[in-house]
């Protein structure tokens, strides 16, 4: 099925496209079209898009011109977009870092070699999501695409997203309790990571105090608890 994906952009940038018609003419050779798109005289045909650069490890013209920040007069057919690079980079992921940004879920879902998904690095450039599927997608550390939004400045109370934790345990409410998010659930607060340091520690490290003793008695595998780090704060 040929699935055709529009891009929103936001404070978009116009440029000059060029459209190749090859009819009758010699085809450019891989200078000149690096001169044009140089110059954001950007090309549509297909043709021209599928080219990829010797030696840069499988990237193609539709890569170059998306890190250029070409906007496509017309929407790209997935096949454009799943191109990818020897380390599965898609054209998708490269007009996503570029600030083009996509709600189609089957782009979403793309993934390099890494498992860094377009949501990853949409994410990453202030895109919101909150549909419970995209913000569970992991890259092979087990960052969230959840994570990703709270690094952006995005909270959730969704308890099931807040218990989404990396490989290290780090969890979406240690993330978020970092940037001076607080709770008073207990079951959250008793998340802890590999070190046993829990959403209560990361909490009281910035600023919030406690006088729940169950809450204070919590330790890391070190044995500082969260009342060693509440008197340290303190002091």
């Amino acid at each position: 099925m040929n699935v055709e994906v529009k891009f929103r952009r936001e404070n978009p940038v116009f440029r000059a496209s060029y459209k190749s018609n090859n009819q009758g003419k010699k085809r450019l050779t891989i200078q000149e079209i690096l001169s044009r798109i140089q110059k954001q005289e950007f090309f549509e045909d297909e043709e021209y898009l599928k080219v990829r650069f010797k030696g840069k490890g499988g990237w193609t013209v539709a890569h170059e011109q998306a890190r250029r920040h070409w906007k496509p007069e017309n929407s790209l057919p997935k096949h454009i977009l799943e191109m990818r690079t020897q380390s599965g980079w898609t054209v998708a992921h490269q007009m996503a870092r570029a600030g083009l940004f996509t709600n189609d879920k089957e782009v979403l879902l793309l993934r390099d070699k890494s498992n860094n998904t377009v949501a990853h690095v949409q994410a990453g450039r202030g895109w919101i999501t909150e549909d419970p599927e995209i913000l569970r997608l992991a890259d092979k550390s087990g960052w969230t695409v959840a994570h990703e939004q709270v690094e952006q400045g995005w909270i959730t109370e969704n308890k099931e997203v807040l218990k989404l934790r990396d490989k290290y345990g780090w969890t979406v409410a240690h993330r978020q309790a970092r940037y001076g998010w607080t709770t008073n659930d207990k079951e959250i607060l008793r998340l802890y990571n590999e070190d046993g340091w829990t959403v209560a520690h990361e909490q009281v490290r910035r600023g919030w105090i406690t006088e729940d003793k169950e809450v204070l008695m919590l330790r890391d595998i070190y044995g500082w608890t969260v009342a060693h780090e509440q008197e340290n704060l303190d002091g």
